[in-house]
C-alpha cells in the first residue's frame, strides 16, 4: 500500500509540472530569484520570486519557476529586489530650469544638451511615469516623446483652468497672457480685463474641461492662489466655478488637481471635496508664527475632512528646500548633479548670469534669515504631512520639478530629494513607496496598467541593491531601470561628456 502511494504522488507531481502553462517568448526578459515588492492595497508582504516579461507586458508573476521557452534575456535577481517603476505626478516639462527665454535663445547648444538629457534622468532615480502639471504644447510633448530613451508622459492640456488674470496667467504679459493660458475660465469681474475677441460660452468651465480632455489630457489642473512675495490680491476662483469644474471633470473621466499651499486655499477645496490638492500646507497664514512642533486644532479639523474625504495630498516638500537652496553654496557642487545635470548647465548656473533669479528672490534677505524662514515653513509643511500619514491620509507623490524658474529643482534629482524629505518628516518607508506607485496610479486612474507589479501591466520595474521598505537609500542604489519591457544599466543614463 506504501508503495502504491508513494508512486502515485510521484505521477501528480510530474503531472503537475508537465501541465504548468508553457510561455513561449518572443521578445522576453526573465528576472529570477529576486524579491519582489509590490502592493495593491498598501500592505507589503516581500516574497522572492519570479516575474516574465513579454515585450511591454508583465505575462508572469509568481514564487514558483516558471516554465518558459523561446527568445529571452535572464537576470538573476538573487540579492536585489524589484518595485514597480515610480511615478511623479507633478512635473512641468520646461525648456531648462533655471533659464529665462533669453537665456535659451542664448545657449542654444546648453539647451539642446539639457532636452537629451531631461528624460534620461528622470529615469536614472527610477522615474519610468511623468504627469505634466501645467501647460504643455504639442510641440513640447512630440519633443519629448522623440527621444530615443524616455519615460512615459501624461499631461493636462494646453494650459491649466485659470480664472482669467489669476495665479499663474498673472506672470505672463497682458499682450500674450490670454493666448498663452487658452482654457483659462472667464469671471465676469474680470470682463474689462479680458479681449474682447474671447466668448464667456469658450470659457466656461463645461467648454474648458471638454476642451481639455480633447487635447488628450488624463486631468484638469486649476488654481487656488492669491499670490505671493511683491504679487497679492489675485482673482480666485468662485466656490460655483470650482465646483462645476470638479462635475465636469468626472463627467469627462477626468480627475481635479488643485494648485494651493495656504490654509485658505485647502479649507476652500477641503470644503467642496476635489480630487487632489498638488501641494502641501506649508502657508499657515495666521498660525504662521506658532510652534514648528504644535498643529493648530483648526488645521487639524480642516486635515480631518481632507482624510473623510479621501482628498489626495501631494506633500512637495522640495519646492520649500529647492528654494531655499539657491542660497546655499554647496548645492551645486554635489556630485549627484554631475551625473544627471549636464557639465556647461552646471557651470552656468554658478555665474553672475545663472544666479538671476536668486539675486531678485534674495536681494533683501541674508543667508541666515533665508535659512530661518524657510525652516519654518518646512517644518510646518512636515508636521501636516506627519498628521495626514499617521492618520491614514491619502498621500500622492509629487516634486513640482520645477517649481519656478530655479536650478534647484533638478529632473530626478528633485523626485530623489522629495523622497528622502518624506522619510525626514517621519512617513513609514511603505508609505513612501504606496504614495509613488499605487496611489498615484489609482489616483490619476492609471491603476488597470501601472503601479504594481501584475500581470498584464506595463514592464515599468525598478531593479535596486537594497530594500526600499528598509532604507530610503534604496532610492540612489538603483542597479537597472525597465521601461516598456526594455532593460537600461542605471550608468548607462548618466550625462556623458
Amino acid at each position: 500500500m506504501k508503495k502504491i502511494l508513494t508512486i502515485l504522488l510521484t505521477t501528480i507531481l510530474f503531472s503537475c509540472q508537465d501541465n504548468k502553462e508553457q510561455l513561449n517568448l518572443t521578445e522576453g526578459l526573465y528576472i529570477s530569484n529576486v524579491t519582489i515588492i509590490s502592493t495593491e492595497d498598501g500592505n507589503y508582504s516581500p516574497y522572492i520570486g519570479h516575474l516574465v516579461v513579454e515585450k511591454d507586458k508583465i505575462v508572469y508573476i509568481d514564487k514558483n519557476e516558471p516554465n518558459i521557452s523561446g527568445t529571452f534575456e535572464q537576470i538573476d535577481g538573487t540579492g536585489k529586489f524589484i518595485i514597480p517603476g515610480l511615478i511623479d505626478s507633478h512635473v512641468h516639462i520646461t525648456d531648462v530650469q533655471g533659464m529665462l527665454q533669453h537665456h535659451i535663445e542664448k545657449y542654444p547648444e546648453i539647451v539642446k544638451e539639457f532636452n537629451s538629457q531631461m528624460p534620461r534622468s528622470y529615469l536614472y532615480y527610477g522615474f519610468t511615469t511623468l504627469i505634466n502639471l501645467g501647460g504643455i504644447s504639442d510641440e513640447r510633448i512630440n519633443s519629448f516623446n522623440k527621444q530615443p530613451v524616455k519615460p512615459d508622459l501624461y499631461h493636462t492640456g494646453y494650459s491649466g483652468a485659470a480664472v482669467a488674470n489669476g495665479y499663474p496667467m498673472n506672470f505672463t504679459p497682458e499682450e500674450f497672457r490670454f493666448e498663452f493660458a487658452p482654457n483659462f475660465i472667464y469671471m465676469e469681474s474680470q470682463a474689462e480685463n479680458i479681449p474682447d475677441k474671447y466668448k464667456p460660452a469658450n470659457h466656461t468651465p463645461k467648454a474648458v474641461v471638454n476642451r481639455i480632455k480633447n487635447s488628450g489630457a488624463i486631468a484638469v489642473k486649476s488654481y487656488y492662489e492669491s499670490g505671493f512675495g511683491r504679487i497679492s490680491n489675485l482673482p480666485l476662483p468662485t466656490k460655483s466655478i470650482m465646483t462645476e469644474l470638479l462635475k465636469e471633470s468626472h463627467a469627462n473621466g477626468l480627475v481635479l488637481t488643485v494648485h494651493a499651499n495656504s490654509l485658505e486655499g485647502h479649507s476652500f477645496l477641503a470644503d467642496i471635496g476635489v480630487d487632489i490638492i498638488a501641494h502641501g500646507l506649508w502657508s499657515w497664514e495666521k498660525y504662521k508664527d506658532v510652534p514648528t512642533d504644535s498643529l493648530p486644532l483648526e488645521i487639524k479639523k480642516m486635515l480631518d475632512l481632507q482624510i473623510q474625504k479621501r482628498i489626495g495630498y501631494t506633500p512637495t516638500l522640495a519646492v520649500i528646500a529647492g528654494e531655499g537652496a539657491l542660497v546655499d553654496n554647496k548645492f551645486l557642487n554635489q556630485s549627484a548633479l554631475k551625473k544627471v545635470v549636464p557639465k556647461n548647465l552646471l557651470e552656468w548656473y554658478k555665474t553672475e548670469e545663472g544666479q538671476w533669479f536668486a539675486k531678485d528672490l534674495f536681494s533683501e534677505s541674508n543667508v541666515e534669515e533665508v535659512h530661518k524662514i524657510y525652516g519654518n515653513v518646512q517644518a510646518h509643511a512636515m508636521l501636516v504631512l506627519k498628521y495626514l500619514s499617521d492618520n491614514n491620509g491619502l498621500i500622492l507623490f509629487g516634486s513640482d520639478t520645477p517649481s519656478g524658474p530655479i536650478y534647484g529643482n533638478q529632473p530626478g534629482h528633485n523626485g530623489y530629494w522629495e523622497l528622502k524629505l518624506m522619510e525626514e518628516a517621519k512617513v513609514p518607508l511603505n508609505k513612501i513607496l504606496s504614495s509613488a506607485t499605487i496611489n498615484n496610479a489609482k489616483a490619476f486612474h492609471l491603476d488597470s496598467s501601472i503601479g504594481s507589479l501584475d500581470i498584464g501591466k506595463k514592464a515599468n520595474i525598478i531593479m535596486m541593491t537594497k530594500n526600499p521598505l528598509m532604507d530610503i537609500e534604496a532610492y540612489d542604489a538603483i542597479e537597472k531601470v525597465v521601461i516598456g519591457g526594455k532593460i537600461i544599466k542605471r550608468e548607462d543614463l548618466e550625462v556623458k561628456e
